[in-house]
């Protein structure tokens, strides 16, 4: 009877110490588990600089900046909202989402869910929305940059909202869409003060885009957020700086309401003071002919460049900042560089999934799993590092490091790769499991597989000799010993 209660005490010790004295997040979370909401989508981001989820209803409400941390939090001012307008006054004008939230009553909430459809096929998403009583249909694709064998756009943290407007309509209408969002993840950190937000325009290659960076600066793992609009003949583009994300919103709204366009003021915003919260919106506005078609293009980017884990004890630089910098000022670059290659991307998914989405000799289930399960390559809290060039062999790998130089140059070519084993069981490369999952790596990208079995590699021929508890048992033994195959490489919060 003592053995069966002696897991337990040594577990309960160990969570009271990590969670409450140490103030860090238990590995696997077994008194405080996520509780299960039936809600998510499909994530926006590529692999290894974090990912957003959107849901099935529209709202964004899973966060994985930090590497291998997740919050859950559905963000209400995070919204697309349609303006409609027939010869100079608006006629309709509904934010397209279900909530009914006590923030920004001052805008029209409550759209009727039996008018919207979903269906996700990842690293694409689709949601309808047929406007009651408009004789207007928007569709809303969500782009990703998730593609075999691309070991540069599949690294880059953005997602493309592309809006295809049908008007069924005897008349000309004027459609505008605004994309809001709030500088944060709808966590504490976003009333810590110091944010601020600021109109941007990033113009390379005649194609030119706008719209609106969130300076997001806690002291560790500062990042920026950037919503925008490709600037195109017959697009308009306008935004709102800053607004209050938890007062009434009638400013916007009535700004919005008012020609279908949106003040666009100069200048930065002021930083926000402690307690308080900032958000920004853009909009894209067009005209649809009578039985016509439009497309409005926006985009969300995140630059979170260099990144600490719990320790912090080292910077780490994340995949796509070999392409776009370090310096935390990517994301009008990013920004641009999507909208002027989704399309490109969307090709190369179609290049990839239709030989098997035509195979009438596969069930619809099968394809549904093979394609949408992968979703765990960017949102599993994968991590995808570069190699400093300056780094040696032994600085990266240990003191094995030295006998296996050999395997640094593909270290420094395609980088450092890890994932999850589950969202809630938060250990890197856990390696019994890889060992099922490794195929999609193999196939997809495998030069990652080769560079996760590397790491492995080095770790079976290092050892580390601090004493530690096995929880399971409660004996104690040395954390890794010398030419065994560890379980896995780490925990992100540590």
């Amino acid at each position: 009877l003592l053995q069966y209660f002696s897991f337990p005490c040594r577990y309960f010790r160990w969570w009271v110490k990590k969670t409450l004295i140490d103030k860090k997040s238990a590995f696997i979370d077994l008194l405080c588990a996520v509780p299960l909401q039936q809600i998510y989508g499909c994530p926006l981001g590529g692999i290894g600089g974090g990912t957003i989820t959107r849901g099935w209803r529209g709202e964004f409400c899973r966060w994985q900046l930090k590497p291998g941390l997740y919050h859950y939090e559905t963000v209400i001012a995070n919204q697309f909202t349609v303006c409609l307008r027939r010869k100079g006054q608006t006629i309709y004008q509904q934010v397209l989402s279900v909530e009914r939230p006590s923030s920004l009553q001052g805008w029209n909430w409550g759209y009727c869910g039996r008018y919207a459809f979903y269906h996700a096929l990842y690293p694409r998403a689709w949601l309808v929305y047929e406007l009651p009583g408009q004789s207007v249909v928007l569709t809303c694709r969500q782009v990703s940059p998730v593609i075999p064998h691309d070991y540069k756009d599949s690294s880059l943290p953005v997602g493309v909202f592309i809006w295809e407007v049908e008007n069924g309509r005897d008349e000309d209408v004027e459609v505008s869409i605004m994309f809001s969002l709030q500088n944060g993840t709808g966590a504490k950190e976003d009333r810590s003060g110091g944010h601020w937000n600021e109109p941007f325009t990033f113009q390379k290659d005649g194609e030119r885009v706008a719209g609106v960076l969130l300076h997001h600066c806690p002291a560790v793992n500062p990042f920026t957020l950037a919503i925008s609009v490709r600037e195109k003949a017959g697009t308009g583009v306008t935004h709102v700086t800053a607004f209050n994300p938890t007062g009434l919103g009638r400013e916007v709204w009535q700004d919005l309401l008012h020609d279908g366009r949106l003040d666009s003021p100069t200048g930065k915003s002021r930083p926000t003071e402690k307690g308080e919260v900032t958000a920004a919106a853009v909009c894209a506005s067009c005209r649809v002919p009578a039985h016509g078609h439009k497309t409005l293009e926006l985009a969300l980017a995140w630059d979170m460049p260099c990144v600490h884990f719990g320790s912090k004890e080292k910077l780490h630089l994340r995949r796509y900042t070999r392409f776009f910098g370090s310096e935390g000022n990517a994301a009008p670059a990013l920004s641009h560089y999507a909208l002027t290659h989704y399309e490109e991307w969307e090709r190369k998914i179609e290049a990839w999934q239709n030989p098997i989405l035509e195979n009438s000799q596969l069930p619809s289930w099968y394809k549904s799993a093979l394609f949408n399960e992968l979703y765990f390559m960017t949102d599993g809290g994968t991590i995808w590092m570069e190699v400093p060039p300056e780094c040696s062999a032994e600085d990266l790998q240990g003191p094995a490091g030295a006998g296996l130089s050999h395997l640094l140059p593909v270290l420094r070519e395609y980088g450092r790769f890890a994932y999850l084993e589950g969202q809630e069981y938060r250990m890197y490369n856990t390696y019994d499991v890889h060992f099922y999952a490794s195929f999609a790596l193999i196939m997809l990208w495998p030069k990652l597989q080769i560079s996760l079995q590397y790491d492995i590699a080095v770790t079976v021929v290092n050892e580390d000799v601090q004493p530690r508890q096995y929880l399971m048992c409660g004996q104690t033994a040395q954390v890794k010993m010398k030419n065994v195959v560890p379980h896995d490489i780490g925990d992100p919060g540590e």
